[in-house]
């Protein structure tokens, strides 16, 4: 029988599988890269919650006009340049490849000190056009981020390019171990000590830059053990130089722009939002206060989008090496199981957060206040899960300027919309943009996927069964919310948080035995999961007609 073998690109280096390695490798990444990202996102994400309760939302407002500056540093030095330094490392050897990571260094440190130097300048411009002069400090502060960029970049694309990830794994974690806790020590001791909420969001930028500083101090630990150095004296020409640093550049900042898409979307609101609610009559404290109520839901969103974003990564190398070897089959294969599991599971988050959002607000901050605006700001998760699949897909395919363009005209379309939506709804108005920004960047990405590879003419996608199993996992999870809220009793916040996470629960069952009963998995999908066998027979049954 004959083997049908592809290529894993694992950041430079190729390892050749046959279809069975194919399926336990692409699974086996996927879990890897989700457990690394889980503990990432989660601690991203769940601090804000703890921070929210100890600061307040004054306190929340403050350090979310500052965090997307803070984000997009972090995925430039994670995300971005790593992966076009790795290529570059596996693409040189001896003294070129040293040659060419001191040029990316030279060029990447002047660079981000233009980048530093213009942001701390304008951070008084920059709070003046977010009708509030107080965070000139928080904004200086997230401006010394982007000096730490180069060195975390260059040392980790130069590990990657060895093929050798756990430098990378360690200093990610320990950087974002050492972050959430400084955050919440600093937060904490400046409460208690009755600083003000503009201070306590300039220690919460100080403990992300300490955590920055740790993980350079992680990969400089790594680098001592080196039998040669990884710099040299010596730069490449000056137009071999000038096409480098243009080439990382551009490719850096690319996959950056679709890895903070969010964040992005929050750089926005950070702009318009409070003077837009007080060109509607609302006075400053209220309009920051308000702010602060809709930053509770960038969380939820973080972590309704960590299961998409690490179904993404590994389809990648398999989706570009199949385009190269033009294995159509395999990449509509590949395609169109991301974007069905994408849209699965991101279709579950964002309605069933829409159901229980009120008792899950009173459990993690301690009230109703926003509720509407969140629950309509969930359902962003549906299409940003699909825009991160999406947008993965298309960087397999070699054209992420496309997801990169759509989500630039996306920050033209969310900031034109805001200048009527909020002043009109408030917070709930920027919650509808937002929702709106996410599902263009979606569907244009979709469109251009469709154009490429025909995906929805061959995949089998059981879209009208989907949205059968949400309907019922929506009324069942709907049902016994309310039940529960006839006996409520007691601690509200315990038992808002008993109602929440059961209902999620009750829900999440419901959901999932709807969808195998529809047998909406098909037998090969089915196989690849892990315990693939095990589901197929527990799970799946033969029906007239029916292949799953």
């Amino acid at each position: 029988m004959n083997k049908v073998y592809v290529f894993f690109i694992d950041l430079g280096g190729v390892t050749m599988l046959d279809q069975t390695d194919v399926q336990k490798t692409f699974w086996r990444g996927t879990l890897v890269i989700s457990g690394a990202a889980l503990i990432v996102k989660v601690l991203s994400a769940f601090y804000r919650i703890p921070f929210q309760n100890i600061a307040g939302d004054l306190g929340l407002y403050v350090y979310q006009q500052v965090y997307p500056f803070y984000a997009i540093a972090f995925a430039l030095s994670l995300y971005g340049f790593p992966l076009i330094i790795s290529k570059i490392i596996s693409e040189n050897e001896g003294r070129q490849a040293r040659d060419a990571l001191t040029t990316t260094f030279v060029g990447l440190c002047t660079f981000f000190v233009i980048v530093f130097l213009i942001l701390y300048h304008s951070a008084d411009h920059i709070a003046k056009g977010m009708n509030d002069p107080m965070l000139v400090g928080p904004l200086r502060m997230a401006s010394f981020s982007f000096l730490f960029v180069p060195f975390l970049s260059v040392m980790r694309g130069y590990y990657q390019g060895e093929k050798d990830m756990t430098p990378t794994a360690v200093s990610q974690i320990a950087e974002q171990m050492i972050r959430v806790g400084l955050i919440l020590i600093f937060t904490i001791y400046l409460v208690t000590n009755g600083a003000d909420r503009y201070l306590v969001g300039s220690g919460a930028v100080f403990g992300g830059l300490a955590g920055s500083v740790v993980a350079i101090f992680i990969l400089g630990l790594f680098l001592k053990k080196q039998s040669k150095p990884i710099l040299g004296i010596h730069f490449l020409p000056i137009r071999q130089s000038t096409a480098l640093i243009g080439t990382i550049l551009k490719g850096g900042l690319a996959i950056c722009i679709t890895a903070v898409m969010f964040a992005l979307f929050q750089l926005v609101d950070a702009l318009q939002v409070v003077p837009g609610l007080q060109s509607s009559g609302m006075d400053s404290l209220d309009a920051k206060v308000s702010k602060g109520v809709f930053d509770r839901g960038q969380p939820l969103l973080q972590l309704g989008t960590v299961l998409a974003t690490a179904m993404a990564l590994p389809l990648i190398p398999f989706i570009a090496k199949a385009n190269q070897s033009n294995d159509r089959k395999r990449v509509i294969e590949f395609a169109g199981q991301s974007l069905k599991f994408s849209f699965i599971v991101g279709g579950a988050a964002a309605i069933g957060l829409a159901v229980i959002i009120e008792p899950t607000n009173v459990f993690l901050y301690e009230d109703q206040n926003g509720s509407l605006a969140l629950g309509i700001l969930g359902v962003a998760i549906l299409f940003g899960s699909i825009a991160i699949t999406s947008s993965a897909i298309l960087q397999g395919l070699g054209k992420i300027s496309f997801p990169v363009l759509f989500i630039l005209i996306s920050l033209g379309i969310k900031g034109l919309l805001n200048l009527w939506f909020i002043p009109h709804f408030g917070i709930t108005g920027a919650a509808i943009t937002t929702v709106m920004s996410a599902a263009f960047v979606a569907i244009c990405n979709l469109m251009m996927v469709q154009k490429l590879t025909n995906v929805f003419q061959v995949h089998r996608f059981s879209s009208l069964k989907v949205v059968f199993a949400l309907i019922l996992m929506a009324v069942s999870t709907f049902l016994w919310k309310e039940s529960l809220l006839l006996f409520q009793s007691g601690n509200e916040r315990l038992v808002a948080g008993v109602i929440a996470l059961s209902s999620a629960g009750i829900g999440a069952a419901v959901y999932l035995l709807v969808l195998m009963y529809q047998n909406v998995w098909n037998r090969d999908e089915l196989r690849m999961l892990p315990k693939g066998e095990y589901l197929i027979k527990w799970f799946y049954r033969d029906r007239r007609g029916e292949n799953g």
